[in-house]
């Protein structure tokens, strides 16, 4: 009986000395696992630091370094998705840089619908803040780039266009809408449509020359284009 008490005993020690870890020590025993590569252990006790933090702060920078192991080096990007995403419930008294620098490090991680959600938190937060040009375009080309929604894409590209015509980002935004839906959707009707606009508002925009290309050579392939045969010799 006595063999077989103390195996018993040990676990129980084990679980009773783990239970009486503080945050910091759960962070450091992950990232010592992390270091010898055990990332499923790690990953085990940045939860359990998620679980005894005392402040928001604490909460979401253990979310975090959960969210990147759970990224790069389990793949799973679900959990990312999970972590970066229970983050939010923290996040009331951040300010507009720190909630877009979290969105960007949801993106690092590709937890995309958290960032996603970040990004709809802060406009909703931040309406009035003087980057929204810029952060509008931004949200526009996450949909676009890192997303792979087009459709959200081309609906934040055209906010921009509509919304702050006199913008910077305006012509840029429109030609990402004309070439998404030619290079990417094959809609050429509808590529022309907006190409063709650009050309009315931007005549004289440095990238007029790349609109008129476009709409010259619209549907046509890598063969049918004089100025490019010289891809097709290198690659042959």
């Amino acid at each position: 009986m006595r063999k077989l008490l103390i195996p018993g005993m040990v676990i129980i020690g084990l679980m009773l000395s783990s239970c009486g870890k503080s945050y910091d020590e759960y962070l450091t025993q992950a990232s010592e696992l992390q270091k010898s590569e055990q990332y499923e252990q790690a990953l085990e006790s940045f939860q359990n630091a998620v679980d005894k933090a005392e402040s928001g702060a604490d909460r979401i920078a253990a979310n975090i370094k959960a969210g990147n192991i759970s990224a790069q080096h389990l793949k799973d990007f679900d959990k990312a998705n999970q972590y970066y995403s229970a983050t939010l419930t923290d996040l009331a008294d951040y300010s507009a840089g720190d909630l877009r620098d979290l969105a960007q490090q949801a993106l690092a991680a590709q937890a995309n619908k958290a960032a996603v959600k970040m990004y709809e938190l802060w406009f909703e937060k931040f309406p009035d803040a003087p980057n929204i040009i810029d952060m509008t375009y931004e949200f526009a080309e996450v949909f676009h780039k890192n997303v792979r929604d087009l459709n959200n894409a081309i609906l934040t590209y055209e906010k921009v266009v509509n919304t702050y015509p006199d913008s910077e980002q305006a012509p840029k935004a429109l030609f990402s809408v004309g070439y998404i839906y030619a290079n990417e959707m094959g809609q050429n009707d509808a590529a022309t449509k907006y190409y063709s606009i650009f050309l009315e508002k931007y005549p004289d925009h440095e990238m007029a020359p790349s609109v008129e290309f476009e709409l010259k050579y619209l549907g046509k392939s890598l063969e049918e284009i004089p100025e490019l045969q010289h891809l097709l010799t290198k690659t042959s």
